[in-house]
């Protein structure tokens, strides 16, 4: 057996004859059967849902949308799929023949279900994408309702059905789950959408540092694809990565951690978010309470509903929220500890800073912004995290087929922090001098509350 396999179409409709420019990638290809996924409403409705939500308001250039977003998912994945049959073929095909439905052409058939998962993946997000999820899908987030579309015959499922066979929706669904759900066969396909070098992180770094005019998320991303191996792992396959990619993958982690705390949680967005979760509140339990209300909304209706509530004359909560967008009214930053704020002795130092602020100055208005939970730059072990408990072992494979943890091989990557939170507390303050006072006023109950320095 030779390591090359070239995956197969499954029919004369899955040939990649179709073509979109993309600024990122190129021309991205995809098949008749994949135009009929693109064109179905739930997915041109990705066109109305920008990536980063109101984050135009600071970084000018970023009105790009989860659509092009999608698309882009599917050329990485695809392009890093066929680099693994390039080098693994053999193994792959062996893998991928033992499940059910994939014995005739079982790379052609993983390629597929892989593509969809790629293209599907953010087919659930609500309007403004992660600014307004808390408000809007609660504590599920939009996988859930990704998952929800893409198996239910009313929605996607049925498409999915109709063009590749009775149960090819569910397989989709699966990889997009992931364990347990998931068949181990296709692990491989889940790690290359949503794993520690998938190609939804690969995409949205490049993607938004593009369109953002910042260089923090750009990396060798095609030097990373190009070092993917496949390791045995009790008798599954895993994805690893060779020593020529040590510096890909460290500059992608480097990425993320950078684009999350420049851009992704840059003080001037966070407000916006903020104000968002406020007005998407303020509309009540019952606006976004079924499936049909979230894909009813996008940006540009709850745009419009933004306006229409800004221009009222009536003062209600939904106006004054709504009149701080339009108007880019916002408040400003009066306390800010750091990002790296931790554990629950700091969320409960934070709220008694908070309360503290607003009992000394009740003249003025304030926000606290701190995450619920930590933000995830990666889920890699360290080297002082010998039990392995919730991280990822990645592999460096070297040429000699030695085996090691990247995170045990990098001196970088032991230095980037695995989580930040950062905290804010904003207030309708305008003078500068008041402001200062007010931070210095904070940061000595800060210190007093023990929060971490």
């Amino acid at each position: 057996m030779t390591a090359f396999r070239q995956p197969s179409f499954l029919s004369s409709d899955d040939h990649p004859t179709n073509r979109v420019r993309c600024p990122v990638h190129g021309f991205i290809h995809y098949s008749d059967n994949e135009r009929r996924i693109v064109g179905h409403r739930l997915f041109q409705r990705l066109r109305y849902i920008r990536q980063l939500a109101l984050t135009e308001l600071v970084y000018p250039g970023a009105n790009h949308t989860r659509f092009e977003h999608s698309l882009g998912v599917m050329q990485v994945a695809s392009d890093a799929f066929d680099m693994l049959a390039a080098k693994h073929g053999d193994r792959l095909e062996a893998e991928f023949q033992t499940v059910a439905g994939f014995e005739s052409k079982p790379l052609a058939w993983a390629r597929q279900a892989l593509r969809c998962a790629a293209l599907l993946h953010d087919v659930g997000h609500a309007a403004f994408s992660h600014a307004a999820e808390e408000a809007v899908h609660k504590d599920l987030g939009h996988e859930a309702l990704s998952i929800n579309l893409v198996e239910s015959n009313d929605h996607l499922g049925g498409t999915l059905d109709a063009l590749y066979g009775e149960g090819f929706g569910a397989t989709v669904a699966q990889v997009l789950k992931g364990p347990p759900d998931l068949l181990p066969q296709l692990q491989v396909l889940r790690d290359l959408v949503a794993g520690e070098m998938d190609a939804d992180r690969s995409d949205y770094l490049i993607r938004d540092s593009h369109h953002c005019g910042v260089d923090y998320g750009r990396f060798e991303y095609r030097r990373l694809l190009e070092s993917i191996e496949l390791v045995d792992d009790s008798g599954r396959l895993e994805l690893a990565l060779n020593g020529g990619g040590l510096h890909a993958f460290e500059a992608l982690i480097l990425a993320r951690y950078q684009m999350s705390t420049q851009v992704y949680y840059y003080r001037l967005r966070r407000i916006y978010d903020q104000y968002l979760i406020r007005y998407h509140q303020s509309l009540g339990p019952d606006a976004f309470d079924t499936t049909q209300k979230i894909i009813d909304a996008n940006d540009m209706t709850m745009l419009s509903r933004i306006m229409q509530s800004a221009s009222e004359t009536i003062p209600s909560e939904s106006s004054l929220w709504a009149k701080r967008i339009v108007n880019r009214d916002h408040h400003k930053v009066v306390f800010a500890p750091g990002i790296h704020v931790v554990g629950g002795h700091d969320l409960a130092a934070a709220a008694k800073v908070f309360d503290a602020v607003e009992a000394k100055y009740p003249d003025f208005e304030f926000l606290l912004d701190v995450p619920k939970k930590p933000v995830r730059v990666h889920k890699l072990l360290m080297p002082d995290e010998e039990s392995g408990a919730g991280g990822v072992d990645l592999m460096l494979v070297s040429s000699a087929g030695e085996r090691r943890p990247i995170a045990r091989s990098s001196q970088i990557l032991s230095r980037i922090p695995k989580t930040f939170r950062p905290m804010f507390i904003f207030g309708n303050v305008e003078s500068k001098g008041l402001r200062k006072e007010i931070w210095q006023y904070a940061a000595a109950q800060w210190n007093v509350a023990g929060g971490t320095v």
